[in-house]
């Protein structure tokens, strides 16, 4: 049998030198039309010259019988068509600006001949897409390089797009949040249909330009180096769809017959900027991105080159709000919240007399014993105190000098806000530089080749939050990034004949990504006392030779809205990426068929580091469980400083710390354009996505089958390379599609099509694989219901001991090798039969050429999706202790009620990850689209409107998703977790608009104006793009879950519960103010688990919440960026542009979603957070402004 390895370089090489010549693949476009005379009849065998105008290149073609021509794969520029036949005058026409993927049909109507040679016909005019079915934008290039861009980052042009969307949640992976190395230069995220942001093809001159380690872009192209590019989102040809999501080609410039370049700065000033709403000072904002570009021709009308570079320097001040325990809070007095407000009651409990909250047996002293005076009654030996005043104070000698030590981490509360108690605001550094270097050569007439090389280099320092490591999340501490990326592309196309061409392309792309946060090397961990947290250390703190993973600060994410703590999981990390790329697709034009048949194959490669914890993680760590019991909720701040954790991991590879993984996807195609009437062009297309499993390249892959019990490891005992996971040869992908011309006119169309994808992804699901034994060395420990101290009143009556984790106790050491009996870590399983996400996408639209050269565009777009991998969820659940008890309750029980018990019983009590193909969505929408194609008077303009509706059963992906409770697995999840998406937008309208206004030279106003009246006023032009969006969805979450189950680990990682949702309560009744966005009347918490304090048994049974996943939305969004630009007319053909550009024009807040946790900062049991629903930052800048200089020669 041939492996695929075997076939993918058997292909390649066949395609490469058998059907060579070959090459020269990038986003490409057609003429196509018919030639008659003035009586209407059809003129055979005349002949077609299309000419490139910046080059001087052309391309023949004859008309067929039917008087029919097609010229297809056509770089995109200006072109000048003309038409020849013996006994009729040359008719052709100028000036056509021929777009990416675009299918430009124009006809001629050829004269006899005079004394007249050539006939010149309008040119550019307005045109409908009379042939292609499919929807999707160009982004031209006087949009790229004239509308204001935030950053010059293209990316979020294709924003523009009708039904897209980018995620704005600040935390997200794929936007430029501050825990993101991928994202470091600038957002990536984009979704069409309800994909993933890590679901689109980037592809630059058509080679793959992708980042594999979260399905970012690779090289983030100059703005003066982009021809144009193109947003494919419905219905597109076969030739594309390796992802699921949209498909984003972008065309790099080219030289010309006319040396030509630019010199250009771009400024920003703190002084310029405005003050955002939570900041207490105008944040630092310093920019300095200058460069330039120069192109002409080494051999006139044979060889061209095109040479850019860019270099930024960025200083941006970052407003952070946190909240974070006060100073006497450090020091076990919790008597007031970190507000400095007394607190209501009883806060906290003793762990040593009671039991945990979820099962409270109460020795009558269960609180903290206060004297007369006040002050806290030291411990006995046992952590008993003598009888006093129950009080809100834990006594010294209760207090573990590691878990005060990381407290004193956090910094001092500095501000009293909306749910905030501390502001800061550091400055993220940001310096990058890119180039690019083209060359296009001319062989001969029927031969062109390209070469491209792209290089962009990046540092940058990202803060967390706080000036040490105290942080936002536990992902983002304060780190230093470098984002290391390179593409090459080399491609030649050759005409056979006139009715068959072929064209491809080789492609390299690397990007590598390195994450060095601030607490590495440090032995933090070691110096704060918590035993074997830093394996890479010696105990006095002195780091060891070749222990770098393991020399960082412990991570802590605790409940309750609590800042994070320590080092950055996943950090010292390197993602590698490594992909080669060949495509080639050969067009056979036979009659009234246009035939493309090719194929694209890749090569992937991801060299990753796994340790991702290797100096600790304390998950779902303190939660304020073990200090709450009686009327006390417990605090997970008090839980901390006594030193416990309701869980706990740590790991170390065995067997190295990078992986090599590898995989390969071949997808040919074959796609027909078949003309089957003048007025009907109908679109049939095939392919077929086979994806190979990926592989280890020293098979350092392990999966856990959870129903046997059995570790099937990468090429041992039968198991094949891909740790036991079949090749899915099933991802068969039609296209079917029609483009009809209502009643033979051009000037209304009617579309549709229908097509299927899958999803390559940028994992394939196996992600979790390389963190099983015997390859991963983890110790995990999740406390469940039960007594916190061995020697406590409630275990000493008969309570079972939780076995929570202690920093005085510190990480076991790992067993290695690790087997399936002595790991003490989480299993991760991918089922063997594992397929990828196949989307099922359909659409039908109008497109109506208007007077006035507007082309509008009205529809429908739906999608359903699939098989979606969901990254990550643990599936050895209980349900809660209602099941069985309460007749009424059903959530999360089986059928009839019954209890759901851990289905998965292992050895040491493991919690099993599933990274499997359960994910679903459904998507539909309203498209509403105006452009003028061909501006007169001036004017340009792109106007979208989408009314859409997009719905999830979860999705988690570990990147960009909020903290969201997942009731999966749990009976019926698929129901209980069905809801909005995340990425959800009901309502979508984007806006850009560049208009010349009409005064100076040769214009409406002003044509008699002086050379210095003119240079003055003349000239100007503005430019706009204005978004305004609905919210997304708001996931709300009660951190305190105390229904009685455990999720423990994955998507639900932090245990999380739901609110009750007040049957009738009207959820948009909310003020909508920053401290009250969210209508809190309409949720509770869910009831809790009680029990018998002397028995144990179940009084109450715990309850899962009936809210909806996400059942409210967040804020508006509203966003004006606007330009001024000002040309002035210099010698020699030179010109010299001033630009104003204010980014958030009006300083009109974009606030982040409210605050979703009904259990934020601790209330008393059973009630809800006063700050539950409130608003504190922001997602957008305020105002900036931005001045530049551009030269242009």
């Amino acid at each position: 049998m041939i492996s695929l390895k075997t076939s993918f370089f058997v292909v390649a090489f066949a395609l490469a030198f058998a059907i060579c010549p070959a090459l020269h693949a990038q986003a490409t476009g057609s003429f196509s039309g018919n030639v008659r005379d003035k009586s209407g009849s059809a003129i055979a065998e005349a002949t077609i010259t299309v000419t490139a105008q910046a080059t001087g290149l052309t391309r023949e073609a004859k008309t067929d019988s039917a008087g029919h021509y097609l010229v297809p794969l056509l770089p995109v520029g200006l072109f000048t068509v003309r038409v020849d036949f013996t006994g009729f005058q040359s008719t052709e026409a100028k000036d056509l600006n021929l777009q990416v993927d675009e299918a430009r049909e124009l006809d001629f109507s050829i004269v006899p001949a005079t004394v007249v040679s050539t006939v010149t016909v309008s040119g550019d005019a307005v045109t409908t897409e009379t042939t292609n079915p499919s929807l999707g934008q160009v982004i031209t290039a006087q949009q790229v390089s004239q509308l204001p861009l935030n950053g010059r980052d293209f990316v979020q042009l294709a924003t523009l797009t009708a039904g897209a969307t980018a995620e704005t949640n600040s935390g997200s992976f794929f936007t430029s949040g501050t825990d993101s190395e991928v994202a470091a230069r600038g957002s990536f995220s984009l979704s069409v249909g309800g994909s993933r942001p890590n679901s689109t093809d980037w592809l630059l001159d058509g080679v793959d330009n992708n980042e594999l380690t979260a399905g970012g872009v690779g090289v983030l192209s100059s703005i003066d180096d982009i021809a144009e590019f193109k947003v494919l989102t419905y219905s597109y040809s076969a030739e594309y769809g390796t992802r699921a999501g949209p498909t984003v080609l972008v065309t790099t410039k080219s030289g010309t017959n006319n040396f030509h370049g630019s010199l250009f700065e771009f400024v920003r000033n703190t002084d310029f900027d405005a003050k955002g709403p939570f900041a207490t000072t105008t944040p630092k904002f310093n920019l300095n991105q200058f460069g330039g570009t120069f192109g002409g021709p080494i051999i006139h009308n044979k060889t061209f080159f095109f040479v850019d570079g860019e270099q930024k320097y960025q200083r941006q001040g970052i407003t952070f709000t946190g909240f974070i325990p006060s100073l006497a809070m450090r020091k076990g007095d919790f008597s007031a919240d970190p507000f400095g407000q007394p607190v209501s009651g009883l806060a906290i409990a003793n762990p040593n007399m009671a039991g945990s909250s979820s099962n409270p047996a109460i020795y009558p002293n269960v609180y903290f014993q206060c004297d007369g005076n006040g002050n806290p009654i030291p411990a006995n030996p046992d952590g008993s105190q003598s009888q006093g005043t129950p009080c809100n104070k834990i006594p010294t000698n209760l207090i573990n000098s590691a878990g005060q030590g990381l407290l004193n981490i956090y910094p001092a509360p500095n501000a009293n806000g909306n749910g905030f108690n501390y502001v800061n605001e550091p400055v993220r550094i940001l310096n990058e530089t890119k180039f690019d270097v083209r060359v296009d050569h001319s062989l001969t007439t029927k031969d062109n080749l390209f070469g491209r090389f792209s290089y962009d280099q990046a540092f940058s320092f990202a803060p967390g939050g706080a000036p040490g490591l105290a942080e936002l999340n536990a992902f983002g501490s304060n780190e230093n990034l470098i984002n290391h990326a390179r593409n090459a592309a080399v491609g030649w196309s050759h005409v056979f004949a006139a009715n068959t061409l072929n064209q491809a392309t080789f492609g390299y792309d690397r990007i590598f990504n390195y994450i060095d946060s601030q607490g590495n090397f440090t032995c933090g961990s070691a110096l704060l006392g918590i035993p074997n947290a830093n394996t890479g250390c010696s105990p006095d703190g002195t780091p060891l030779a070749g222990g770098s993973f393991s020399q960082g600060v412990v991570s802590i994410e605790p409940t309750s809205g609590y800042w994070s703590l320590g080092d950055r999981g996943y950090s010292p990390f390197q993602g590698g990426t490594n992909i080669y790329s060949f495509k080639d697709d050969l067009d056979l034009i036979r009659g009234k068929h246009d035939i493309h048949v090719g194929v694209d194959l890749r090569a992937n490669q991801m060299n990753v580091g796994t340790e991702a914890f290797g100096s600790g993680f304390l998950l779902p760590g303190v939660t304020g469980n073990f200090t709450g019991g009686g009327e006390a909720a417990g605090n997970p701040m008090a839980d901390l400083l006594m030193g416990i954790s309701g869980g706990a991991i740590h790991d170390q590879t065995t067997n190295g710390s990078i992986t090599g993984r590898r995989w390969k996807i071949i997808r040919p195609f074959v796609e027909d354009d078949w003309r089957l009437t003048p007025s009907l062009t109908v679109n049939l297309g095939l392919a077929w996505g086979i994806t190979s499993p990926i592989t280890e390249v020293h098979d350092r892959m392990a999966n856990y089958i959870p129903s046997t019990r059995a570790l099937l490891i990468a090429g041992q005992d039968g198991v094949n390379r891909a740790a036991g996971i079949d090749r899915f040869g099933g991802a068969y992908e039609p296209r079917v599609g029609f483009a009809w011309k209502v009643a033979g006119s051009d000037r209304t169309v009617l579309r549709a099509g229908f097509g299927i994808y899958h999803d390559s992804v940028w994992s394939q699901g196996a992600q979790g694989l390389w963190q099983n034994p015997p390859n991963l060395g983890e110790t995990d420990q999740f406390a469940g219901a039960g007594c916190a101290f061995a020697t406590s009143f409630c275990a000493l009556n008969g309570g079972t001991p939780s076995e929570p984790f202690f920093l005085s106790t510190g990480f076991p050491i790992p067993p290695t090798p690790g087997t399936v009996e002595n790991f003490q870590g989480t299993f991760y399983y991918q089922p063997p039969n594992f397929q990828p996400g196949r989307v099922h996408q359909y659409n039908v639209n109008v497109e109506r050429q208007l007077p006035g050269d507007v082309l509008l565009t009205a529809g429908y777009a739906g999608a359903v999706a699939g098989h979606i991998l969901v990254s990550g969820n643990a599936i050895n659940v209980n349900s809660p202790s209602a099941c069985g008890v309460d007749p009424t309750y059903t959530i999360g029980c089986l059928p009839g009620g019954a209890p759901y018990i851990f289905p998965f019983p292992t050895e040491n009590f493991n919690s099993i990850i599933l990274f499997g193909d359960v994910g679903k969505t459904h998507y539909n929408s309203l498209q509403i689209k105006a452009e003028t194609k061909a501006p007169k008077h001036g004017l340009y303009a792109l106007i979208a409107y989408t009314y859409s509706r997009t719905y999830d059963n979860g999705l988690s992906d570990g990147l960009g998703s909020l903290l969201s409770a997942v009731y999966f697995p749990l009976p019926n999840w698929q129901n209980l977790d069905w809801s909005l998406s995340q990425i959800n937008l009901n309502h979508s309208f984007t806006a850009s608009i560049i208009y010349d206004l009409p005064f100076g030279k040769g214009k409406a106003f002003g044509s008699s104006w002086g050379p210095v009246t003119d240079s003055l006023l003349g000239n100007w032009q503005v430019t706009l793009i204005e978004r305004i969006s609905s919210g997304f969805p708001v996931p709300l979450i009660d951190s305190n879950n105390q229904s009685g189950n455990t999720f423990n680990e994955g998507g639900n990682s932090f245990n999380l519960n739901r609110p009750d949702q007040v049957a009738g309560c009207d959820t948009h009744a909310a003020s909508h103010h920053l401290y009250q966005w969210i209508n809190r009347a309409c949720f509770t918490p869910a009831q809790a688990q009680q029990l018998d304090p002397n028995t144990g048994a179940l009084i109450t049974p715990g309850k899962l919440g009936n809210a909806s996943r996400l059942p409210v939305a967040g804020p508006d969004f509203v966003n004006s960026d606007f330009s001024l630009i000002k040309q002035f007319r210099l010698p020699r053909e030179m010109g010299l542009n001033f630009r104003a550009e204010f980014f958030n024009l009006f300083n009109h807040p974009q606030y982040a979603s409210p605050i979703a946790d009904i259990n934020f900062n601790s209330p008393a049991a059973g009630t809800v957070s006063p700050f539950f629903g409130s608003v504190n930052s922001i997602v957008n800048n305020p105002r900036l402004i931005q001045l530049a200089l551009k030269l242009s020669f």
